[in-house]
């Protein structure tokens, strides 16, 4: 008598690499990159188990997505795919998605609702098809989930992938996802077979500060970077912690260090689990980053150079590309 099939404890998803420009190509497909929380879908016996990114069961936060395995055909499945939170316009929210995360009240749940989007099939049938080509996965994927509110298959276009970066980000969407169709699955792997296109945006910050305690023991971990709004008043939009590389971080931090004040330069207080020095606000520099939060905090920041040309003045709220109207109403 032939053993039933299992599916694996836990898959390690694919990653995906970094992608400057988009790019128009017949050997690739392009989907929405979501702004949601990766996860991996195992149905089986009739139930649904939920693993993120790193191997963590999620399945107890998300409850309502078990009406998910109804919509499925015969047979164990792995789906690969992306829980997002979707706001009054039909757009994909990080923070909506954090929100819920963080509550645990069941209202939430109706505030809040979730959608499974579903952009991979690693198993199918309790049988793993990892080694077809995509495009065949995605064939096998839209013909095993029917789509509902709750859980569909993931959209995508053909050939045209610079004119779609550009709708998305016209409609202030964080960018698209490039992927080879010949490609197979390979779990745990960041692979130029999968490219990720970031809308990316730029501004000036003032910096007011710097932490110690991660990897730049050496100097600083980060800098405290700030907006001023109408009023003069200096908010704290995040920190910046990666792209110094090649920048003389020496000198950055003799210079700060000959700056350090008592009090907090900023109007609120900064969310920052380490040690922190305040400075005076006078240095400005320039960062690059994917967007604000709700609440006007930096997402994806990345340092790229001091701007000794530029007044610390000059960096407002108004200024910065992305900036949440009302955000500092809350500061």
């Amino acid at each position: 008598m032939a053993t039933k099939p299992r599916l694996p404890e836990s898959i390690k998803p694919m990653l995906g690499r970094l992608a400057r420009r988009p790019f128009d190509s017949a050997d690739y497909l392009f989907e929405l990159k979501w702004d949601g929380w990766r996860a991996l879908a195992f149905i089986e016996d009739g139930g649904l188990r939920l693993m993120s990114r790193n191997g963590k069961d999620m399945t107890t936060q998300f409850p309502e997505l078990a009406g998910m395995v109804s919509q499925l055909g015969s047979g164990p499945a792995v789906i690969d795919g992306e829980i997002v939170c979707l706001d009054e316009d039909n757009r994909p929210s990080f923070s909506r998605l954090q929100h819920r995360m963080q509550t645990k009240k069941r209202v939430v749940r109706t505030t809040h609702p979730v959608n499974f989007v579903a952009f991979d099939l690693l198993y199918n049938k309790g049988r793993p098809v990892m080694k077809e080509p995509l495009a065949t996965r995605k064939r096998l994927l839209n013909e095993l989930l029917q789509p509902t509110e709750l859980a569909q298959p993931c959209d995508f276009v053909e050939n045209d992938g610079t004119a779609f970066f550009q709708a998305t980000c016209e409609l202030g969407l964080e960018g698209i996802m490039a992927k080879r169709k010949d490609s197979v699955y390979t779990p745990g792997l960041r692979t130029p077979h999968w490219l990720k296109v970031k809308r990316v945006r730029e501004s000036e910050f003032v910096i007011a500060g710097y932490s110690f305690g991660g990897a730049r023991k050496e100097w600083f971990s980060s800098l405290l970077l700030g907006l001023y709004d109408l009023d003069g008043r200096l908010h704290y939009v995040g920190s910046v912690g990666t792209g110094f590389s090649g920048v003389p971080a020496k000198a950055l931090y003799e210079w700060l260090r000959t700056k350090h004040v008592d009090d907090r330069p900023f109007v609120n207080v900064p969310d920052v689990k380490r040690l922190i020095h305040w400075c005076e606000p006078e240095l400005v520099c320039q960062v690059e980053y994917g967007e604000f939060t709700v609440d006007g905090k930096l997402r994806y920041p990345s340092f790229l150079r001091l701007r000794d040309d530029k007044s610390p003045a000059d960096c407002t709220v108004n200024d910065a590309p992305g900036w949440p109207e009302g955000a500092t109403a809350t500061a």
